[in-house]
């Protein structure tokens, strides 16, 4: 698979990712062992880079399938919403601990949201530094929903990859139109950011037309490499082939694509306390009778609103 640089760094990617959020306590729940069988068919497949996140849950899964890959070393990125510079220690420690990785190759803020959140995690992102002079991360990034706040961390010291919401129908994308979101990448991409794609597929709006999704957004030429969730060797065969431009039979495609997923509220155990509504950056959550409704057209599946949920009633089904 064609592999790229991310940006100025020394850092080489496939073009395609692997995510771990679907394969996630947040999402799917893959056991273990399945969900490791799953990134090392990736690896085996010519994908080099994992994604995973401290939110997600997924660090076992990756450091299962990293103590059984005998191949080259793959790229590693993770993310963290922590705030304080000490959360972010604790933060970049855990990730090592549990992965079982000597240094991150690339650790990011978080789903940053706007200036005031840039501003109010100055401490964090000083860690970041800190921790990549010591070589516990070799490099910088942020992660965003929003086109402006992504144009404001492009021009922020100390960042060097950027992981936008970014994908053909511009779903999810906040406060800009697709073609702001593209002309913004241009110019990070201009400095030397390295930029590579969170939901190129949409959070599964796009999945009955991935090929003509991942064939846009690597003929965009705006990032280095797009990451998509796999909880299935299948999911992967199809995703490495699309990008390959290899044919991929019809009624594998059906099948890969299966039913539609959803933001599933489990009325039984919510509160209705609303938390998970305050947490929703895309608004498809809003007050109900007696739970909050959701808007599943706006509903990207990023998860975000589950782990603030007290009761633990929020799931993606």
């Amino acid at each position: 698979m064609k592999k790229q640089q991310l940006g100025k760094t020394a850092i080489e990617v496939s073009l395609l990712g692997i995510g771990t959020l679907t394969m996630s306590p947040m999402q799917r729940d893959l056991s273990l062992a399945d969900g490791a069988a799953v990134i090392l068919h990736a690896l085996a497949q010519g994908i080099t880079l994992i994604d995973t996140a401290q939110m997600y849950g997924s660090y076992p899964q990756v450091a299962a399938a990293l103590s059984q890959w005998k191949g080259p070393a793959p790229v590693v990125a993770s993310k963290s919403a922590a705030r304080t510079r000490e959360a972010m220690q604790a933060a970049v420690e855990e990730c090592l601990k549990q992965t079982g990785l000597s240094h991150i190759d690339v650790f990011l803020l978080h789903a940053v949201r706007d200036a005031a959140d840039i501003a109010a995690r100055s401490a964090a992102l000083q860690y970041l530094r800190e921790a990549r002079e010591r070589g516990l991360v070799k490099a910088i990034g942020a992660s965003s929903h929003s086109a402006l706040t992504v144009d404001l961390l492009a021009n922020t010291a100390g960042i060097e990859v950027l992981h936008p919401m970014y994908n053909r129908d511009g779903i999810g994308i906040l406060d800009a139109s697709l073609a702001e979101m593209t002309d913004i990448l241009k110019r990070a991409r201009a400095r030397g950011i390295g930029i590579y794609a969170m939901k190129p597929l949409g959070g599964g709006h796009l999945r009955n037309d991935a090929a003509a999704a991942l064939h846009w957004i690597f003929a965009s030429q705006v990032v280095d490499s797009a990451v998509v969730g796999m909880t299935s060797s299948d999911e992967v065969d199809m995703n490495v082939a699309l990008v390959k431009d290899e044919p991929v039979d019809e009624g594998f495609a059906r099948k890969v694509a299966g039913r539609e997923r959803r933001l599933f509220i489990n009325a039984g155990l919510c509160q209705n306390c609303n938390a998970c509504v305050e947490a929703c950056q895309q608004q498809a959550l809003r007050p109900g009778e007696k739970t909050p409704a959701i808007d599943h057209e706006s509903c990207i599946l990023c998860g975000y609103c589950a782990p603030v949920c007290p009761k633990f009633a929020i799931r993606i089904i």
